[in-house]
């Protein structure tokens, strides 16, 4: 029998005494996590359990509210308590709607109505964005870039996008796309990315596809290398993990794809600099685990993308929320929510 494991994690509950109670939902393809917080991004207690997508949007969502129910009831809580509610999801998604449209990482989803399931089931207001611009919400309200003139978070992850403030307000777009610059194109003659596009941000950068390129190449070209060794000599197992532990040890095939890893990385926030000038770039879970072997390299080859005066005014540094960005990102939502 297959086991799904439920990740708990805990901290001191005592709410009654906060001047605002928030509940945050975090939707992933991977995991789905929910958090009871405080406007000003105190987790007080955050459960998540595997999202198991090929079960279905339905099913998914009937385990996601009892995850709510056990969450308040280990604070005390009710839903009447909540002073609003967030929901980070993965994009492209409505936030007019409350949909999800075709999201890559959702299994054989489509369009799924998400705000008005949970609406209909909580009897409550939920205010819906996606992860990269709840994300970037998070750092600029919690992090230690908060309230920067301008702040691009870039998610580094499965997939690749961004969010982005401007002027102190988050760019929405009139369709809900800003921000969506895993689709741009960085080479017409580039990989397929998952968009159908050739050569996107997301095609070159994006860790999914950095590891099935790998695991093509490898398998294709028979390639002695590290990286199969750190993937437990399995093919189907490399990932970017084994990717820059290969790299850490010098294997010169490994170190080849990380050349090109960073130069692509570097070019796509090169254009993000020319176009938004922020003062900030968050980077995300790759560059947050990486460290010093990509920001090293990258801040080398920025120089080749940028004007001196567009690259001297902006940082590009790791997030400052760690691993607990997907809570505070939907928490976020729901203090926006409250104080807009």
């Amino acid at each position: 029998m297959q086991r799904f494991i439920f990740y708990l994690e805990k901290f001191p509950c005592s709410m009654k005494s906060s001047p605002m109670q928030l509940l945050g939902i975090d939707i992933g393809g991977t995991k789905t996590s929910v958090c009871v917080g405080t406007e000003k991004g105190e987790i007080r207690f955050s459960k998540r359990m595997p999202s198991r997508t090929p079960e279905g949007p339905q099913r998914w969502a009937e385990r996601t509210f009892a995850l709510i129910d056990e969450v308040l009831a280990e604070c005390g809580l009710g839903l009447e308590d909540m002073a609003a509610i967030g929901m980070s999801a993965p994009g492209p998604l409505s936030v007019k709607k409350g949909a999800l449209l075709d999201a890559p990482n959702m299994t054989d989803w489509g369009t799924v109505a998400v705000v008005p399931m949970f609406e209909g089931h909580l009897g409550r207001r939920v205010h819906m964005n996606n992860d990269a611009n709840a994300a970037a919400l998070a750092e600029w309200m919690f992090g230690a870039y908060k309230g920067a003139d301008g702040l691009i978070y870039l998610t580094m992850s499965t997939g690749l996008g961004a969010g982005i403030i401007a002027n102190g307000a988050l760019l929405q777009g009139i369709s809900d796309s800003a921000g969506e610059v895993g689709y741009h194109v960085l080479d017409p003659g580039g990989p397929v990315s998952p968009c159908g596009h050739r050569g996107s941000f997301e095609a070159f950068c994006g860790g999914k596809n950095v590891a099935d390129q790998l695991r093509a190449r490898i398998a294709e070209e028979r390639i002695d290398t590290a990286i199969l060794r750190h993937a437990g000599g399995d093919p189907a197992a490399i990932d970017f993990k084994a990717l820059t532990a290969a790299v850490r040890e010098g294997d010169p095939f490994a170190q080849e794809v990380w050349d090109g890893y960073i130069a692509h990385l570097a070019q796509g926030i090169g254009n993000l600099m020319m176009i938004i000038n922020p003062e900030v770039i968050v980077l995300g879970t790759i560059a947050i685990h990486a460290g010093a072997l990509l920001f090293d390299p990258l801040r080398e080859q920025l120089p080749a993308f940028v004007i001196p005066s567009a690259l001297a005014a902006c940082r590009v540094v790791p997030s400052s929320l760690g691993p607990r960005i997907g809570d505070m990102a939907a928490l976020a939502l729901a203090a926006q929510a409250v104080s807009s």
